[in-house]
């Protein structure tokens, strides 16, 4: 059953024993319910998994999440610095397809583009995911300098939840997450409280919810016993 945000609200209030004053209020609890959310949107980090003896690393991914936008890299460019379009909640680009040449642009380290003359003009041929002036976006190499050089590409991007738009709105995940929206809120809640014991509590309450489920992505990644699938046609294809 999904969850709104009064509810998530209502259940980091009784995790942190229905503690309230006049700056811990409604809007309080709210900024962490928010904060839980990206957190679970976004967390990585080392979880012991039922059944395992060592801890295993996690990344956790939701496809409600990874959205895909068309955009021109054009003469209009003053460095080879871009943004996302648009570029609200983005936490990082995953990939750049080009649309003009039906080929993806390599992606290289981000050490690989700094090397690189970022003056330098041609057809954007790679690129690194980066931030400049507090804007998440990529670097290209080269940018386009004529008009033959400019490219219609695909972005691919990963967001973060958006704020919740009242107290009916529910995540945007699917709603057996829901819950752990809770125990992420209601440990940055005790830990600003000065309660370590709860703190402890929820993180670990967390840390298991996570444990026992794979996120949707991270699902879709796992090529399962025979491994990754791949495809050899021979002769005609219809």
């Amino acid at each position: 059953m999904a969850l709104t945000k009064a509810d998530l609200r209502t259940l980091t209030k009784q995790h942190l024993g229905n503690r309230t004053s006049t700056n811990i209020d409604d809007t309080w609890y709210n900024a962490r319910v928010l904060s839980g959310y990206r957190q679970l949107c976004t967390f990585q980090g080392y979880v012991q998994a039922p059944g395992m003896r060592q801890p295993q690393m996690r990344r956790l991914g939701f496809f409600e999440l990874q959205d895909r936008q068309a955009r021109s890299l054009t003469t209009a460019l003053t460095s080879n610095f871009v943004t996302p379009s648009p570029a609200t909640n983005v936490v990082t680009v995953t990939d750049i397809y080009d649309r003009t040449n039906n080929r993806g642009l390599d992606r290289r380290g981000l050490r690989d583009i700094m090397i690189r003359d970022p003056d330098a003009t041609g057809r954007p041929m790679i690129w690194a995911p980066a931030g400049e002036g507090g804007v998440v976006g990529y670097y290209i190499d080269r940018r386009p300098g004529v008009v033959g050089d400019n490219i219609d590409v695909y972005e691919t991007v990963y967001k973060y939840p958006a704020d919740f738009a009242s107290d009916v709105a529910t995540p945007v995940i699917p709603d057996v997450w829901h819950v752990a929206i809770t125990y992420a809120a209601a440990a940055e809640g005790a830990l600003l409280l000065d309660m370590p014991e709860k703190h402890t509590e929820m993180n670990g309450k967390f840390a298991e919810f996570i444990a026992a489920r794979k996120s949707p992505i991270e699902q879709a990644a796992f090529s399962g016993l025979a491994g990754q699938r791949r495809w050899t046609p021979i002769g005609a294809r219809y």
